[in-house]
C-alpha cells in the first residue's frame, strides 16, 4: 500500500545473503500481554542451541585431525629406509590429502560464520520485538494527546523514550524514537487496568524481520502497524510502517525511517512537535 511519505517502492538494492536459522522462529505479533515460561523451561533451549553450535564445529575439527595425521604417516612411508625423495603415488597422495585439509578449514571458517549470524538474527528478532512492544505502550497516551491539541506529555511518555533508546545506535535521535503512530478513534478507550498493557487500542505494531543479511553485517527490519478492529472477513489495514538497520556488530538500531499509509493518515491521531 502506498506510503503518503516514504514509498516504500524506492528501497535502495542491496545484494543480500541468505542464512536459515535452525531455531524456530518466534511469533511475529510480539505481545506486551504474552506470558513468561517457567526457569526451568527458559533454560533448556538454551542448553540446546550451545550444545547443537558446538558439536558440527568439533565434529569437523576432528576429522582435520583425523585428515592431518594421515598426511604425517604419508610422508612418514615416503621417507622409510633411508629414502630422500617421496614417490609419485606419495607425491599424489600428499597433494589429495593437502586437499582435505584446506576444505575441512574452509569448511569450518564457514560454520563459524554461519553460527554468528544465526546468533545476530536471534538478536534482531528479540530487539524487534521489544521495540514493537515499547512502541505499543506509547497507545495509552492519545486520550490525553487529543485532549491537548495534539501535543505530547513529554513527562508521561519519558518512561517509554528511555525504555527505548538502548536498543538504537547513538545516532538516531530521541525524536524518531517517540510514538511512530497514534490512532485518532483510540482517544475513546477507556484506561483500563494496567495501563498502558491494559489498554484496549485499535491498532498494534508487529515486527517483520527477514532472514536475510545484508553485505554491511545489517538487517533491515520492518515494524507495520496493524489495524486490530475488523469487519467479519475484512483483512487488517497497514496503518502505518517504521524500519531501521540492526547492526550484527553493535547490536543497535540505526537509519529510522517511518511512514503512514493512505489509510493510516486518514485514520491518525496529529502529534504535534514539542
Amino acid at each position: 500500500m502506498e506510503s503518503t511519505q516514504t514509498d516504500e517502492s524506492g528501497d535502495r538494492a542491496v545484494r543480500k545473503t541468505r542464512f536459515v536459522a535452525t531455531s524456530p522462529s518466534p511469533s511475529p505479533s510480539p505481545s506486551p500481554s504474552s506470558s513468561s515460561s517457567s526457569p526451568e523451561r527458559a533454560d533448556a533451549p538454551e542448553q540446546t542451541e550451545l550444545t547443537n553450535s558446538l558439536r558440527t564445529p568439533t565434529l569437523v575439527a576432528g576429522v582435520s585431525m583425523g585428515v592431518a595425521a594421515l598426511l604425517c604417516f604419508v610422508l612418514s612411508a615416503g621417507f622409510s629406509g633411508g629414502q630422500t625423495t617421496v614417490s609419485d603415488e606419495a607425491a599424489q597422495e600428499v597433494s589429495s590429502l593437502q586437499e582435505q585439509i584446506r576444505t575441512v578449514e574452509a569448511k569450518t571458517v564457514a560454520l563459524q560464520k554461519a553460527d554468528d549470524t544465526e546468533r545476530g538474527l536471534t538478536g534482531a528478532l528479540a530487539s524487534a520485538g521489544q521495540v514493537a512492544k515499547l512502541q505499543n505502550d506509547y497507545r495509552y497516551l492519545t486520550p490525553g494527546v487529543a485532549a491537548s491539541g495534539g501535543k505530547l506529555d513529554a513527562a508521561a511518555s519519558q518512561s517509554t523514550l528511555r525504555n527505548l533508546i538502548p536498543y538504537f545506535a547513538p545516532s538516531v535521535h530521541h525524536s524518531d524514537l517517540g510514538p511512530w503512530y497514534l490512532l485518532a478513534s483510540d482517544k475513546d478507550v477507556a484506561a483500563g487496568v494496567g495501563i498502558p498493557m491494559g489498554f484496549d487500542s485499535g491498532f498494534e505494531w508487529v515486527a517483520q524481520v527477514p532472514y536475510l543479511v545484508n553485505d554491511d553485517s545489517t538487517i533491515t527490519v520492518t515494524w507495520l502497524a496493524m489495524e486490530t478492529r475488523t469487519g467479519k472477513g475484512e483483512k487488517p489495514a497497514v496503518l502505518a510502517w517504521a524500519r531501521a538497520d540492526y547492526g550484527l556488530v553493535r547490536k543497535a538500531f540505526s537509519n529510522v525511517q517511518t511512514g503512514t499509509t493512505a489509510t493510516g493518515e486518514a485514520l491518525r491521531q496529529e502529534v504535534k512537535e514539542p
